[in-house]
Protein backbone atom coordinates (compact mmCIF):
# COMPACT_ATOMS: atom_id res chain seq x y z
CA UNK A 1 0.00 0.00 0.00
CA UNK A 2 1.15 3.23 -0.82
CA UNK A 3 0.92 6.53 1.23
CA UNK A 4 -2.56 7.62 -0.61
CA UNK A 5 -4.12 4.21 -0.09
CA UNK A 6 -3.87 4.28 3.91
CA UNK A 7 -4.44 8.13 3.93
CA UNK A 8 -7.88 7.36 1.91
CA UNK A 9 -9.01 3.71 3.65
CA UNK A 10 -7.82 5.60 6.89
CA UNK A 11 -10.52 8.70 6.31
CA UNK A 12 -12.72 5.69 5.23
CA UNK A 13 -13.09 4.25 8.42
CA UNK A 14 -12.39 7.67 10.80
CA UNK A 15 -14.36 10.16 8.76
CA UNK A 16 -14.13 12.44 11.56
CA UNK A 17 -10.18 12.96 11.74
CA UNK A 18 -8.49 16.07 10.07
CA UNK A 19 -6.21 14.10 7.38
CA UNK A 20 -5.76 17.16 4.70
CA UNK A 21 -2.15 16.74 3.56
CA UNK A 22 -1.71 14.01 5.67
CA UNK A 23 0.75 11.03 5.04
CA UNK A 24 2.31 7.99 6.31
CA UNK A 25 5.44 6.04 6.17
CA UNK A 26 6.36 2.66 6.63
CA UNK A 27 7.74 0.96 9.68
CA UNK A 28 10.21 -1.95 9.77
CA UNK A 29 8.10 -5.24 10.62
CA UNK A 30 11.12 -7.50 11.16
CA UNK A 31 10.15 -10.75 10.91
CA UNK A 32 6.48 -10.85 10.77
CA UNK A 33 4.21 -11.00 7.59
CA UNK A 34 2.56 -7.94 8.79
CA UNK A 35 2.97 -3.97 7.13
CA UNK A 36 3.14 -1.21 9.62
CA UNK A 37 2.89 2.03 8.74
CA UNK A 38 2.79 5.26 10.64
CA UNK A 39 0.08 7.82 9.97
CA UNK A 40 1.49 11.40 11.38
CA UNK A 41 -1.98 13.76 11.72
CA UNK A 42 -2.13 17.29 11.99
CA UNK A 43 -2.83 18.42 14.90
CA UNK A 44 1.15 16.23 15.53
CA UNK A 45 -0.81 13.31 16.76
CA UNK A 46 0.33 9.78 15.69
CA UNK A 47 -1.44 6.65 14.83
CA UNK A 48 -0.40 3.01 13.69
CA UNK A 49 -1.69 1.05 10.91
CA UNK A 50 -1.34 -3.01 10.74
CA UNK A 51 -2.15 -4.19 7.37
CA UNK A 52 -2.40 -8.41 8.25
CA UNK A 53 -2.66 -11.18 5.95
CA UNK A 54 -4.69 -14.45 6.37
CA UNK A 55 -1.44 -16.63 5.26
CA UNK A 56 -0.60 -17.23 9.26
CA UNK A 57 -3.48 -18.26 11.53
CA UNK A 58 -2.17 -16.29 14.60
CA UNK A 59 -2.40 -12.77 12.63
CA UNK A 60 -6.57 -13.22 13.35
CA UNK A 61 -5.56 -13.46 16.93
CA UNK A 62 -4.42 -10.19 17.81
CA UNK A 63 -7.66 -8.18 18.17
CA UNK A 64 -8.69 -10.75 20.76
CA UNK A 65 -5.12 -11.04 22.56
CA UNK A 66 -5.57 -7.24 22.92
CA UNK A 67 -9.38 -7.64 24.39
CA UNK A 68 -7.58 -10.32 26.98
CA UNK A 69 -4.53 -8.28 28.12
CA UNK A 70 -6.16 -5.26 28.25
CA UNK A 71 -9.21 -7.31 30.52
CA UNK A 72 -6.01 -8.01 32.95
CA UNK A 73 -4.47 -4.60 32.95
CA UNK A 74 -1.10 -5.56 31.12
CA UNK A 75 -0.04 -2.57 29.04
CA UNK A 76 -0.46 -2.72 25.05
CA UNK A 77 -1.75 -0.44 22.19
CA UNK A 78 -5.45 0.72 22.25
CA UNK A 79 -7.43 -0.27 18.78
CA UNK A 80 -8.56 2.07 17.43
CA UNK A 81 -10.37 0.58 14.32
CA UNK A 82 -10.65 -3.18 13.00
CA UNK A 83 -11.28 -3.66 9.72
CA UNK A 84 -11.81 -7.25 9.80
CA UNK A 85 -12.93 -7.52 6.13
CA UNK A 86 -9.88 -5.54 4.89
CA UNK A 87 -7.47 -7.23 7.46
CA UNK A 88 -6.11 -3.99 9.09
CA UNK A 89 -5.86 -3.11 12.31
CA UNK A 90 -5.74 1.16 13.25
CA UNK A 91 -3.60 1.30 16.58
CA UNK A 92 -2.51 3.77 19.45
CA UNK A 93 0.92 4.82 18.49
CA UNK A 94 3.49 3.98 21.53
CA UNK A 95 6.65 5.31 19.72
CA UNK A 96 9.73 3.63 18.22
CA UNK A 97 11.61 2.98 21.39
CA UNK A 98 12.15 -0.44 21.88
CA UNK A 99 13.54 -2.35 24.88
CA UNK A 100 16.19 -3.93 22.03
CA UNK A 101 17.19 0.60 22.15
CA UNK A 102 18.39 0.65 25.35
CA UNK A 103 20.84 -2.50 24.77
CA UNK A 104 24.10 -0.38 25.33
CA UNK A 105 22.18 1.60 27.94
CA UNK A 106 24.40 1.54 31.64
CA UNK A 107 23.00 -1.53 33.44
CA UNK A 108 21.53 0.61 36.01
CA UNK A 109 19.03 2.24 33.48
CA UNK A 110 18.63 -1.18 31.80
CA UNK A 111 18.65 -3.88 34.60
CA UNK A 112 15.35 -1.42 36.06
CA UNK A 113 13.57 -2.20 32.48
CA UNK A 114 14.29 -5.77 32.83
CA UNK A 115 12.30 -5.41 36.24
CA UNK A 116 9.66 -3.84 35.02
CA UNK A 117 8.94 -6.03 32.49
CA UNK A 118 9.10 -9.02 34.88
CA UNK A 119 6.30 -6.61 36.75
CA UNK A 120 4.17 -6.87 33.92
CA UNK A 121 4.38 -10.17 32.44
CA UNK A 122 3.43 -11.08 35.85
CA UNK A 123 0.47 -9.74 35.03
CA UNK A 124 -0.44 -12.28 32.46
CA UNK A 125 1.31 -15.13 34.05
CA UNK A 126 -0.84 -14.95 37.01
CA UNK A 127 -3.86 -16.45 34.64
CA UNK A 128 -3.90 -20.39 34.36
CA UNK A 129 -6.71 -22.65 32.83
CA UNK A 130 -8.63 -22.27 35.55
CA UNK A 131 -9.20 -18.70 35.60
CA UNK A 132 -10.01 -18.16 31.72
CA UNK A 133 -13.23 -19.11 30.10
CA UNK A 134 -13.79 -21.56 27.42
CA UNK A 135 -14.45 -18.63 25.10
CA UNK A 136 -11.39 -16.88 25.72
CA UNK A 137 -9.49 -19.66 25.59
CA UNK A 138 -11.02 -21.06 22.31
CA UNK A 139 -9.75 -17.16 20.74
CA UNK A 140 -6.05 -18.12 21.97
CA UNK A 141 -3.82 -19.84 19.88
CA UNK A 142 -3.80 -23.88 20.49
CA UNK A 143 -1.65 -24.50 23.39
CA UNK A 144 1.97 -25.32 24.09
CA UNK A 145 1.53 -29.12 24.23
CA UNK A 146 3.64 -32.31 22.65
CA UNK A 147 2.56 -31.60 19.08
CA UNK A 148 3.64 -27.77 19.14
CA UNK A 149 6.70 -28.62 20.78
CA UNK A 150 7.86 -31.35 18.85
CA UNK A 151 6.35 -28.69 15.48
CA UNK A 152 9.70 -26.38 17.27
CA UNK A 153 11.76 -29.19 17.97
CA UNK A 154 11.73 -30.35 13.94
CA UNK A 155 11.57 -26.64 12.93
CA UNK A 156 15.46 -26.27 14.10
CA UNK A 157 16.11 -29.84 12.59
CA UNK A 158 14.36 -28.77 9.03
CA UNK A 159 15.66 -25.32 8.93
CA UNK A 160 18.80 -25.14 10.97
CA UNK A 161 20.95 -28.12 11.47
CA UNK A 162 20.13 -29.43 7.93
CA UNK A 163 22.05 -25.96 7.03
CA UNK A 164 24.56 -25.28 9.00
CA UNK A 165 25.53 -28.73 10.58
CA UNK A 166 28.94 -30.74 8.82
CA UNK A 167 27.30 -33.95 9.72
CA UNK A 168 25.76 -35.93 7.49
CA UNK A 169 22.23 -35.93 6.57
CA UNK A 170 21.74 -39.49 7.91
CA UNK A 171 24.15 -38.84 11.30
CA UNK A 172 21.53 -35.50 12.14
CA UNK A 173 18.30 -38.30 11.56
CA UNK A 174 19.55 -40.51 13.80
CA UNK A 175 19.77 -37.82 16.26
CA UNK A 176 16.57 -36.47 15.32
CA UNK A 177 15.58 -40.28 16.95
CA UNK A 178 17.36 -39.95 20.03
CA UNK A 179 15.22 -40.35 23.02
CA UNK A 180 16.48 -37.33 25.22
CA UNK A 181 14.11 -34.97 22.87
CA UNK A 182 10.91 -36.75 24.14
CA UNK A 183 12.50 -36.49 27.45
CA UNK A 184 12.74 -32.70 26.91
CA UNK A 185 8.96 -32.47 26.01
CA UNK A 186 7.63 -34.96 28.72
CA UNK A 187 9.19 -32.88 30.86
CA UNK A 188 7.79 -29.35 29.38
CA UNK A 189 4.70 -30.62 29.00
CA UNK A 190 4.10 -32.05 33.37
CA UNK A 191 3.82 -28.52 34.36
CA UNK A 192 1.04 -26.63 35.05
CA UNK A 193 -0.01 -24.03 31.80
CA UNK A 194 -0.41 -20.14 32.19
CA UNK A 195 -1.01 -17.31 29.68
CA UNK A 196 1.86 -16.35 28.11
CA UNK A 197 3.50 -13.98 25.37
CA UNK A 198 4.91 -16.78 23.37
CA UNK A 199 7.77 -14.57 21.81
CA UNK A 200 8.61 -12.13 24.27
CA UNK A 201 12.14 -10.71 23.18
CA UNK A 202 13.55 -6.68 23.24
CA UNK A 203 11.67 -6.40 20.12
CA UNK A 204 8.64 -6.78 20.83
CA UNK A 205 8.30 -4.36 23.97
CA UNK A 206 7.86 -1.06 23.34
CA UNK A 207 8.80 1.52 26.68
CA UNK A 208 6.17 3.95 26.15
CA UNK A 209 5.61 6.99 29.16
CA UNK A 210 8.75 4.84 30.69
CA UNK A 211 6.86 2.01 30.82
CA UNK A 212 6.85 -1.71 28.95
CA UNK A 213 4.47 -1.95 26.39
CA UNK A 214 4.04 -5.75 25.12
CA UNK A 215 2.89 -5.55 21.28
CA UNK A 216 3.37 -8.56 18.54
CA UNK A 217 1.45 -10.85 21.18
CA UNK A 218 -1.13 -12.21 18.91
CA UNK A 219 0.77 -15.80 19.95
CA UNK A 220 -0.82 -15.57 23.12
CA UNK A 221 -1.37 -18.75 24.40
CA UNK A 222 -1.62 -21.02 27.22
CA UNK A 223 2.34 -22.41 28.12
CA UNK A 224 5.00 -22.59 30.65
CA UNK A 225 5.89 -18.67 32.34
CA UNK A 226 9.34 -19.93 32.11
CA UNK A 227 9.17 -19.94 28.48
CA UNK A 228 8.20 -16.17 28.58
CA UNK A 229 11.21 -15.97 30.91
CA UNK A 230 13.90 -17.90 28.75
CA UNK A 231 13.07 -15.78 25.69
CA UNK A 232 13.92 -12.55 27.61
CA UNK A 233 16.92 -13.66 29.10
CA UNK A 234 18.32 -15.49 26.56
CA UNK A 235 17.17 -13.60 23.96
CA UNK A 236 19.62 -13.27 21.01
CA UNK A 237 19.45 -9.94 20.11
CA UNK A 238 20.67 -8.56 22.82
CA UNK A 239 23.83 -9.45 25.28
CA UNK A 240 24.16 -10.02 29.25
CA UNK A 241 27.07 -10.49 30.81
CA UNK A 242 26.37 -13.20 33.70
CA UNK A 243 25.84 -11.86 36.41
CA UNK A 244 23.56 -9.66 34.94
CA UNK A 245 21.39 -12.47 33.16
CA UNK A 246 21.39 -14.22 37.07
CA UNK A 247 19.85 -10.69 37.87
CA UNK A 248 16.98 -11.03 35.94
CA UNK A 249 16.28 -14.77 36.57
CA UNK A 250 16.49 -14.29 40.00
CA UNK A 251 14.06 -11.17 40.00
CA UNK A 252 11.76 -13.07 37.67
CA UNK A 253 11.62 -16.47 40.28
CA UNK A 254 12.34 -14.50 43.70
CA UNK A 255 9.13 -16.02 45.20
CA UNK A 256 9.58 -19.61 43.57
CA UNK A 257 11.52 -22.27 45.00
CA UNK A 258 14.62 -23.35 42.41
CA UNK A 259 14.08 -26.64 42.62
CA UNK A 260 10.58 -26.47 40.91
CA UNK A 261 11.40 -23.77 38.41
CA UNK A 262 15.12 -24.48 37.63
CA UNK A 263 15.13 -27.43 36.00
CA UNK A 264 12.00 -26.25 34.06
CA UNK A 265 13.67 -23.12 32.93
CA UNK A 266 16.77 -25.34 31.80
CA UNK A 267 14.34 -27.00 29.72
CA UNK A 268 12.44 -24.03 28.49
CA UNK A 269 15.58 -22.31 27.18
CA UNK A 270 17.05 -25.14 25.38
CA UNK A 271 13.50 -25.39 23.65
CA UNK A 272 12.80 -22.11 22.90
CA UNK A 273 16.62 -21.67 21.46
CA UNK A 274 16.28 -24.23 19.35
CA UNK A 275 13.14 -22.74 17.94
CA UNK A 276 15.02 -19.19 17.57
CA UNK A 277 17.73 -21.18 15.36
CA UNK A 278 15.44 -22.59 13.31
CA UNK A 279 13.68 -18.86 12.55
CA UNK A 280 16.88 -16.91 12.21
CA UNK A 281 18.04 -19.36 9.36
CA UNK A 282 14.61 -19.91 7.94
CA UNK A 283 13.90 -15.95 7.37
CA UNK A 284 17.54 -15.82 6.49
CA UNK A 285 18.13 -18.12 3.99
CA UNK A 286 14.98 -19.27 2.95
CA UNK A 287 13.22 -16.14 2.76
CA UNK A 288 15.74 -13.90 1.98
CA UNK A 289 15.52 -11.58 5.13
CA UNK A 290 19.42 -12.04 5.86
CA UNK A 291 19.44 -9.48 8.51
CA UNK A 292 18.80 -12.12 10.77
CA UNK A 293 21.52 -14.26 9.74
CA UNK A 294 23.63 -11.86 12.22
CA UNK A 295 21.68 -13.33 15.19
CA UNK A 296 22.31 -16.73 14.86
CA UNK A 297 26.11 -17.14 16.74
CA UNK A 298 24.62 -15.66 19.42
CA UNK A 299 21.77 -17.80 19.95
CA UNK A 300 24.58 -20.76 19.10
CA UNK A 301 26.19 -19.23 22.19
CA UNK A 302 23.49 -19.18 24.50
CA UNK A 303 22.44 -22.41 23.73
CA UNK A 304 26.21 -24.02 24.01
CA UNK A 305 26.49 -22.26 27.46
CA UNK A 306 22.95 -23.97 28.68
CA UNK A 307 24.20 -27.24 27.57
CA UNK A 308 27.66 -27.26 28.98
CA UNK A 309 26.37 -26.15 32.18
CA UNK A 310 23.40 -29.05 32.42
CA UNK A 311 22.66 -32.61 31.36
CA UNK A 312 19.88 -31.49 29.06
CA UNK A 313 20.40 -32.73 25.49
CA UNK A 314 23.78 -34.48 25.79
CA UNK A 315 23.94 -36.12 22.09
CA UNK A 316 22.92 -32.60 21.19
CA UNK A 317 25.90 -30.86 22.58
CA UNK A 318 28.41 -32.31 20.13
CA UNK A 319 26.22 -31.53 16.74
CA UNK A 320 26.48 -27.53 17.44
CA UNK A 321 30.07 -27.37 18.81
CA UNK A 322 32.08 -25.10 16.44
CA UNK A 323 34.15 -28.17 15.02
CA UNK A 324 30.10 -29.34 13.86
CA UNK A 325 28.98 -26.18 12.29
CA UNK A 326 29.72 -24.41 9.98
CA UNK A 327 28.62 -20.55 9.74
Amino acid sequence: MNSEEIIKYTSKVLPKLNLDDCKSTPINNGGSDRDYFRINLVDGSSMVLMKYTSERPDNFKFDSATKILKKNGILSPDIIYHDKENMMIWLEDLGSDHLWDRRNSEWNERGKLYRSVIDEISKLHGNNEKKLSPDEISQLEPSFDKDLYKWEQDYFFNHFLSYYSRRAPSYQDSLRQESEFNELIENLTSSERFLIHRDLQSQNVIIHKKKPYFIDYQGLRLGLREYDIASLVYDPYVTFTKTQREEIINYAFKDRDQNEWGPIFEACSCQRLMQALGAYSKLGNELGKTEFLKFIPRALENIRDILENSDILPRLTPYLSEEAISL
